[in-house]
């Protein structure tokens, strides 16, 4: 009896890529996965690759839409499980991923489950990790911790109730829906597995588009923040979220990794990544 996951992939003009996005969705062998490929009305040839995979798809269109927020939550609307996620057209899941966060969900207790990202370039090679540790609701807020947001699933209810997505965002949508979800004070779990790859490459919007990125996050800061982002307050919480991740690394064994992971940081940044909003469709 395990659950249903629906997985919702946006997509536009990402032939070079969404190929393998999808084959590492059905590759995972879940016995309850719904699959929809939302093509914002591609032209690159993406339209053949998706009708080769049909008759294992759950659902897809090819229609103008409004970014990438809207095909998502047009997504959304056609789903039927009891958890949900979205998986942009060139990022991957790792073998293994959804058993693992089907295996998490199964637990009532559980409104959202993330793991560990892999961060890769154009090649699938892989330049850099970001391993979670237990969730910091305060430090999330305040840019103490961070969730990865191709490695985030979440119940259907608590999107229901934290209103959705909002598509008036171009860029930070993932980080809006999450921070609604901490303010409801939804429950968290780190399934400790790399669970997705995050590709990092020029096309990609979230490295392209620095200034809007900023913006908006300034955007959600001001709608949701009980005080400023700037504030003396604030970096009490950042720092402490940050002492308590050294602590979780440390008991996971990961602290040699959190030393090294300096490096990998410098060259993720070298590749244009902005490690805030990851959520990005060309």
């Amino acid at each position: 009896m395990w659950p249903r996951i629906s997985v919702v992939t946006p997509s536009y003009n990402q032939a070079k890529f969404i190929e393998a996005t999808i084959r590492s969705v059905l590759d995972q062998g879940y016995p309850n996965l719904e699959y929809i490929v939302m093509d914002g009305g591609s032209t690159d040839g993406s339209l053949e690759i998706i009708r080769r995979y049909e008759k294992h798809l759950a659902g897809w269109v090819s229609e103008k839409d409004g970014g990438a927020a809207d095909a998502i939550a047009k997504g959304f609307s056609r789903a039927t499980g009891t958890i949900l996620a979205y998986l942009n057209s060139d990022d991957l899941y790792l073998p293994g991923s959804l058993h693992a966060i089907g295996e998490a969900m199964r637990d009532p207790a559980v409104d959202v489950a993330y793991g560990n990202t892999y961060w890769i370039d154009s090649g699938g090679a892989i330049l850099g990790e970001r391993r979670q540790t237990p969730f910091a609701r305060m430090g999330y807020l305040y840019g103490g911790f961070d969730l990865q947001q191709p490695a985030t699933f979440w119940t259907r209810d608590l999107y229901l109730k934290c209103g959705g997505i909002d598509p008036s965002y171009l860029f930070a949508f993932d980080m809006d829906l999450f921070v609604r979800f901490a303010k409801q004070r939804a429950r968290f779990k780190h399934v400790n597995k790399f669970v997705a790859s995050f590709r990092i490459h020029p096309e990609s919007k979230s490295s392209n588009d620095f200034a809007i990125c900023e913006r908006e996050l300034r955007r959600l800061r001001e709608a949701y923040l009980p005080f400023p982002f700037r504030s003396f307050r604030a970096s009490c919480f950042r720092n402490l979220a940050r002492i308590q991740r050294t602590f979780w690394y440390t008991l996971q064994g990961d602290l040699f990794w959190l030393i090294s992971r300096f490096p990998d940081r410098i060259r993720a940044r070298n590749a244009t990544v902005i490690a805030g909003p990851q959520a990005r469709r060309m």
